[in-house]
């Protein structure tokens, strides 16, 4: 549900989520996006007040995820003639106007057809079909190591984080960054194992990496390989 409140002459729009929760919790995403997660049954009108509370924290976070932004474009230019990365290989992107927006591989090419190819619009084209790639590729490697691991596991989502790569929830829920599919197969593998192993061993003990290692003997190359590469990923 998207609410809209006005506080000391600012108008603000955020996304509400009401579930089975004890406690009310604002987050603001890499784009500037505001989203609440509040307890089933909490009047909307207390919701309201709580996110007026935080205008001044939103407005802080906003900054940073902005200066993210330009920190990131600057980075990786994305316009013909660009190179991307995708699955670990360096690709030069080529831009083609059309309908619908679709992303295909050809030999070292990465071919973009985006309904609108202003700069800003390509971009935003580039990274939705990259989030969309990655949740279908890891759901398909979920899939692959889920039953190997024997847990059942609950909402999967794609989000955009900084450096973070995933996360497990304690009820269960998998949160997974969509740069993943910029990395080798080998890296998004080693996040979606550590995840799933997260489900028996929360925490990091080193009964947790020996569970890691048995599916992944060679886990430490792309822990390693993430730490020192991770910040080339991006759009």
């Amino acid at each position: 549900m998207t609410r809209t409140i006005r506080h000391q002459g600012t108008i603000l729009r955020y996304e509400l989520m009401q579930t089975r929760r004890k406690s009310i919790e604002l987050r603001v995403d890499m784009q500037g996006n505001v989203k609440v997660f509040a307890p089933i049954g909490m009047p909307l009108r207390s919701v309201d007040t709580f996110v007026s509370s935080k205008l001044d924290f939103i407005r802080e976070a906003r900054g940073k995820a902005d200066a993210y932004r330009r920190q990131q474009a600057q980075a990786h230019p994305v316009q013909d003639g660009a190179r991307v990365l995708l699955e670990g290989d360096v690709l030069t992107l080529r831009v083609r106007s059309g309908k619908p927006a679709r992303l295909e591989r050809s030999g070292d090419e990465l071919i973009l057809t985006a309904p609108d190819c202003g700069d800003g619009a390509v971009r935003e084209t580039l990274r939705g079909l990259l989030i969309d790639m990655a949740l279908n590729r890891i759901v398909e490697r979920l899939r692959v190591y889920g039953p190997l691991v024997g847990r059942p596991y609950g909402r999967v989502t794609i989000r955009e984080q900084k450096t973070r790569w995933g996360s497990c929830s304690s009820k269960h829920n998998l949160n997974f960054n969509w740069k993943l599919i910029q990395a080798p197969p080998q890296a998004l593998d080693y996040v979606v194992i550590h995840e799933l192993c997260h489900l028996i061993e929360f925490n990091h003990s080193p009964r947790f990496w020996r569970l890691v290692e048995q599916y992944q003997s060679d886990y430490k190359t792309w822990k390693s390989w993430l730490k020192k590469n991770g910040s080339t990923l991006g759009i």
